[in-house]
């Protein structure tokens, strides 16, 4: 008889801690979930900032916008969380687009890939011949002008953007575009994260996720 109560009284205790680490667990998965929306963008940020040219300003954080785009949480739990990110494609001026404003001439170049400073296009100051042909052409009383222009600065309101003329025709301008945040972040539409970017989500996920665990056991 005493045994058995014995096995009683031990029973209720393994039951009380097996609820006290469900209850930890459940702790620790919240905590983990609210670091996620508060820190996961940041994380996601420095992974594409080490990819990219790009400047971690320009990338969506706590606020879930940016000049580069959004991010927003679907789901509430870690479990079912997932996190969307939308932009539209940027032009090299998102890029350290050198420089921001033309001259008479100048070399465009920006850093998409970061450590690689390509050069985008040349402008060089126009020669007495062809300012006059230009002006002749447009009356349609000069030569033809090139197949296509080099990519040269134009006015956007305040700022420069590149732009390229594609064709002979003088009305097919089409701006100069990069990538979008999407691709930066993620290997084709609902892909893996890119290496670098997966590398630094997985790192802050796993330090929150040790700091929690290690507050509990306290």
């Amino acid at each position: 008889m005493s045994s058995v109560q014995g096995g009683i009284k031990n029973l209720k205790k393994i039951l009380r801690k097996i609820e006290d680490i469900q209850t930890a667990s459940e702790t620790v998965l919240k905590r983990t979930a609210s670091d996620i929306k508060t820190r996961g963008p940041g994380w996601i940020s420095s992974g594409i900032t080490e990819m990219y040219g790009i400047k971690k300003s320009a990338l969506p954080g706590k606020t879930g916008k940016a000049e580069a785009g959004t991010v927003r949480f679907i789901g509430s739990g870690i479990k079912d969380m997932s996190l969307v990110y939308t932009g539209q494609l940027l032009t090299p001026r998102n890029f350290g687009m050198t420089p921001k404003v033309p001259s008479q001439s100048y070399t465009l170049k920006a850093e998409i890939i970061k450590g690689n400073k390509a050069v985008l296009g040349k402008k060089r100051k126009l020669t007495k011949k062809q300012r006059k042909n230009i002006g002749r052409n447009f009356h349609r009383q000069g030569t033809q002008s090139s197949p296509r222009s080099p990519i040269m600065l134009m006015p956007t309101g305040s700022t420069y953007i590149p732009f390229q003329r594609k064709s002979q025709r003088r009305n097919d301008i089409e701006v100069i575009k990069t990538l979008s945040l999407p691709q930066m972040v993620t290997e084709g539409k609902n892909g893996a994260l890119k290496p670098a970017v997966d590398k630094k989500f997985n790192e802050g996920l796993e330090k929150r996720l040790a700091q929690h665990m290690k507050l509990l056991q306290k």
